[in-house]
């Protein structure tokens, strides 16, 4: 997950990687501050954890959207020539083969935002 701060010098936003799924998780093992150093302005500084906010991340979305894209014809070149021979089940495997990329999909995202809310929220 990414989480988002803005430096105390020169306001730009100061951003980082955590795999902890909320602060209280973050204060076990760093502690009520991180210091952190603000890449525009060089400044290190100690920043409280309960100023600290979480984004949704891109790289999970886009995993997700990858999967869908590259997912979807490749399953139909793969399964192709099956489908048209079982008759009008075709149209309903077509149906679910691409069901199942975007399911995939849409469980990415939604655990991307339930993560979010429940480190924000704490």
């Amino acid at each position: 997950m990414r989480i988002h701060t803005n430096c105390k010098y020169c306001k730009s936003e100061i951003s980082f990687w955590v795999w902890a799924s909320d602060r209280v998780e973050i204060k076990k093992y760093q502690g009520d501050f991180l210091e952190l150093t603000c890449k525009k302005c060089k400044q290190k500084g100690k920043y409280d954890i309960d100023q600290i906010k979480a984004k949704e991340s891109k790289i999970a979305l886009l995993i997700g959207l990858l999967i869908f894209v590259i997912g979807t014809p490749t399953i139909l070149i793969l399964v192709w020539d099956y489908i048209w021979k079982v008759g009008i089940y075709g149209v309903v495997s077509i149906l679910f083969i691409v069901s199942v990329p975007s399911l995939i999909y849409g469980i990415i995202s939604k655990n991307e935002s339930n993560k979010i809310r429940i480190f924000n929220r704490s």
